[in-house]
């Protein structure tokens, strides 16, 4: 077996949270519903590319971060890729990446993607597998339309158990996020959710964020569906009053949504003495791993306000 490290830029798994969403949901149908360290195991073989790149409807400089896969009884942190060539073109205009430290890469200048483009990866200039021939990868995904999210509301459990946030599940005193808006009954759908706290990131890596589809709500008005989680035995997720809370709610395709569900499952099921799983979804060509996120954001805010 081979082992790779891709790093986390946003998005624990909340199978609680995940199971209130779909159980909330079918109760409304009937009654009106950025960075840590994540090992995945692949066949044994050559080095492979480990890729994370992320492109989202923020005006800001994107980002693609480059590792070889490396053994799983090795236990070095991943090698950069250093030296490669990456733009991204949406058809009709190029983006450079410069390389700011080994293996990561900036867009040379600020843009914000645009909803309903589709945006192409390419990286060169890279020799993986040390064979001495030169590599290209390929990736591309098309951004979607962002969700109209109508309000978001906060309410106090002392007694909320959660599931799938580590080694151990989690009880006690949280602060649940909850969510209202209508799916779109024309599409399928696919969401993503994290929070902030004070414009401060909390679900802030890929096995934090809840991702979600809407096979059980197609259509319907969610009424209160919890979708975000503080918990208050966390010094970064403790709430005040007055503090500022913001759900950022994801529009991302379905691809996308298989590659960190899959991540979660792998992240909780995996031990060293466990079957390999399955393959992990990918976008990117080559034999690559990981993945090339493109999605837009909706925010919304609430103060808490306690008294």
């Amino acid at each position: 077996m081979m082992q790779i490290n891709i790093l986390k830029s946003m998005i624990n798994s909340r199978h609680s949270l995940q199971a209130k969403f779909v159980g909330l949901m079918m109760f409304a149908i009937l009654f009106s519903s950025c960075t840590e360290e994540i090992d995945v195991n692949v066949d044994s073989g050559e080095t492979r590319l480990s890729v994370e790149a992320t492109l989202t409807s923020d005006l800001k400089k994107h980002f693609v971060k480059l590792k070889e896969s490396s053994d799983v009884f090795y236990d070095q942190e991943a090698v950069a890729v250093e030296n490669a060539s990456i733009s991204v073109s949406d058809g009709s205009t190029n983006y450079q990446f410069i390389e700011t430290k080994p293996g990561y890469y900036e867009s040379e200048n600020e843009f914000a993607g645009e909803p309903g483009k589709t945006y192409s990866l390419s990286i060169t200039n890279v020799d993986v597998n040390k064979d001495g021939e030169l590599e290209e990868y390929l990736a591309s995904s098309t951004m979607k339309q962002p969700y109209a999210v109508d309000s978001i509301r906060l309410h106090y459990d002392p007694e909320y158990e959660s599931e799938g946030r580590g080694d151990d599940d989690e009880e006690g005193e949280f602060w649940l996020v909850s969510l209202y808006m209508k799916d779109d009954i024309k599409t399928e759908d696919f969401y993503a959710f994290a929070c902030r706290r004070n414009d401060i990131l909390v679900h802030d890596t890929i096995t934090e964020v809840l991702v979600q589809k809407d096979t059980y709500f197609n259509g319907e008005t969610t009424k209160g569906v919890d979708v975000g989680e503080f918990d208050q035995a966390k010094p970064d997720e403790i709430l005040r009053n007055n503090d500022k809370i913001t759900l950022e709610t994801y529009a991302i395709d379905e691809a996308y949504y298989d590659f960190v569900f899959q991540l979660q499952e792998m992240d909780e099921e995996q031990s060293m003495f466990s079957g390999p799983p399955g393959n992990i979804s990918t976008n990117i060509s080559n034999g690559a791993i990981g993945f090339f996120a493109v999605y837009s954001i909706t925010r919304t805010s609430i103060i808490l306000e306690t008294d």
